[in-house]
C-alpha cells in the first residue's frame, strides 16, 4: 500500500522556517566593488619608441606634436554651450487651475467653434441654440472633447506655441474672447427673442 504524503499544512512549522530560510540564501546575488580605472588624461601618450598618440593621430615625436598643437592642426574639443532648462512639465491640476493656461485657450477654441456652427445651423434651419443642442447633444459633446483633449496634448508635453503667418497665439487669444462675449450674447439675445437670431 502506498502510503500518502503529508500535506504541507501539516509539517512542523521549524522545518517550514529553515526551508524558506535555505530557498532565500539561494537567490541571494552578491556585488563586489572593483577599483576604479584611471581616467584617460588629455596629455599626449609617448611610445617607448618616441611615437607621440593624440586623439587618434601619430606623431614621430613630440617636437611634431607641439608644433600641431602650435599651428592648430590638432583637434581641440568644442566648447559646449549651456542651454536653458526645459520648463516643468505641468500637471493636470496646474493647467486647469485658474490662473493656468489651459482655461483660456480651451474656452476659446471652443466658442470659436460654436459661434461659427451655430450661427451656421440657424442660417440653414431656423432652429436656436438650445434647440439645436436638443437635438445633436452627442456630437457636441464629442466635439468638446475631442478639442479640450486636443489642446491638452501640447501643454503637457510643454510645446511651445508659435505663430503661422497671421494665426499667432495672441491673435487666438483675441478672437477666442470675442467668440466668447458673441456666443454669451447670442444665447442672451436668443433667450429675449424666444427664437433663433435669423
Amino acid at each position: 500500500m502506498i502510503a500518502a504524503a503529508k500535506p504541507l499544512c501539516m509539517t512542523r512549522p521549524a522545518v517550514m522556517a529553515r526551508r524558506s530560510l535555505v530557498s532565500r540564501k539561494s537567490s541571494l546575488v552578491v556585488v563586489r566593488a572593483e577599483p576604479q580605472k584611471a581616467q584617460p588624461s588629455a596629455e599626449p601618450m609617448t611610445n617607448e619608441d618616441g611615437t607621440v598618440f593624440y586623439g587618434g593621430r601619430t606623431f614621430a615625436s613630440e617636437a611634431e606634436w607641439k608644433t600641431a598643437v602650435e599651428n592648430g592642426t590638432v583637434a581641440q574639443a568644442v566648447p559646449v554651450t549651456p542651454t536653458a532648462a526645459a520648463a516643468p512639465a505641468l500637471g493636470f491640476a496646474d493647467l486647469m487651475a485658474f490662473s493656468g493656461p489651459a482655461p483660456e485657450i480651451i474656452n476659446s477654441r471652443l466658442s470659436m467653434i460654436a459661434v461659427v456652427a451655430a450661427l451656421g445651423a440657424e442660417l440653414s434651419s431656423g432652429q436656436s441654440v438650445l434647440r439645436q443642442w436638443a437635438c445633436e447633444p452627442t456630437a457636441i459633446i464629442l466635439t468638446v472633447v475631442t478639442f479640450t483633449v486636443a489642446s491638452l496634448i501640447p501643454m503637457f508635453n510643454n510645446t511651445k506655441r508659435e505663430a503661422f503667418g497671421p494665426f499667432t497665439p495672441e491673435a487666438e487669444i483675441t478672437n477666442g474672447r470675442a467668440a466668447m462675449l458673441g456666443f454669451a450674447s447670442l444665447l442672451v439675445f436668443e433667450a429675449f427673442k424666444g427664437s433663433a437670431l435669423f
